[in-house]
């Protein structure tokens, strides 16, 4: 890990150059950083939940493959109510918590 200079540590906080960081720079780089950080998590939820929706789509037409015997398919049809709904929790409470997010703020 890398030690951390002061120096370097300045110019990044420092927001009106005046060489020195007061608690209002403090405040308002914590503040992006978090706004950032959630902004991160949101992307990465969304994509989590796209990935779940493609999963499904993608497993509900692996049986009509000519090239998939009808062994696999009485196979795969065990396996395919928890994916279903694990995959649509996934995509349910991604939908809920933006929503309830939405209202909350």
């Amino acid at each position: 890990m890398d030690d951390l200079n002061p120096k370097e540590l300045i110019k990044k906080f420092d927001l009106d150059g005046s060489g020195t960081v007061s608690q209002d720079e403090v405040e308002l780089s914590k503040s992006l950083i978090e706004l950032s950080l959630r902004e991160e998590k949101s992307h990465s939820h969304r994509r989590m939940a796209w990935v779940a929706v493609v999963s499904m789509c993608v497993f509900a037409l692996l049986p009509l493959l000519p090239f998939i015997p009808d062994s696999r398919v009485s196979t795969l049809e065990g396996i395919s109510d928890i994916l279903f709904l694990s995959q649509a929790s996934i995509v349910g409470m991604y939908f809920g918590s933006s929503s309830y997010m939405s209202k909350k703020g």
